[in-house]
């Protein structure tokens, strides 16, 4: 019943949040790893000890801009395709850092890594699919969205966007 309670409060300031963003096609990295921190403490629920959840951000990066909701879908699918098909414990990494004029966005799991169909290509849904339209709308050639198996085990996912701080003009969506 506890961990019910706490469930219940944790989605209800998952959607307070996301009423909050709603239209803003960009947010500061600090509010959307605010956001994935707490879909995060619900999934922990969900998966208890067998999850671990490791964060590596650059402090100069917490201010630039990201595409809204961005990490979100990215590690839902590493919870889903990768750590909840592993039979003992799974290691999350979510990690972003400034290159430059850049910003490096990264979501590596440790699970049994990428699935491919009978022809060894591989199997594409529609979040991967979403994200990858998204970036281009936003930032054209600008942008690049790598996903591969990683070295050692599960997959790496790996976003690079313009390093931009503040708000931009065209950054809310009119209603």
């Amino acid at each position: 019943a506890d961990a019910a309670n706490r469930m219940l409060v944790q989605l209800s300031d998952l959607l307070r949040i996301t009423l909050e963003n709603s239209g803003e096609q960009e947010v500061r990295l600090r509010q959307e790893l605010d956001f994935l921190r707490r879909y995060l403490q619900i999934e922990q629920t969900r998966f208890q000890d067998r999850l671990s959840v490791k964060t590596e951000v650059d402090t100069a990066a917490l201010d630039a801009r990201v595409p809204s909701l961005l990490l979100q879908p990215l590690v839902e699918n590493a919870l889903r395709h990768g750590i909840s098909r592993r039979a003992g414990a799974g290691l999350l990494e979510i990690c972003a850092q400034r290159e430059g004029d850049n910003l490096r966005l990264q979501v590596r799991d440790n699970g049994p890594g990428l699935q491919t169909d009978a022809n060894g290509v591989m199997v594409k849904g529609v979040g991967l699919s979403n994200t990858r339209a998204r970036l281009n709308q936003l930032y054209g050639s600008a942008h690049s969205f790598e996903i591969g198996n990683a070295e050692g085990g599960g997959v790496l996912v790996t976003v690079t966007i313009p390093f931009r701080l503040g708000y931009e003009q065209n950054s809310r969506v009119d209603r």
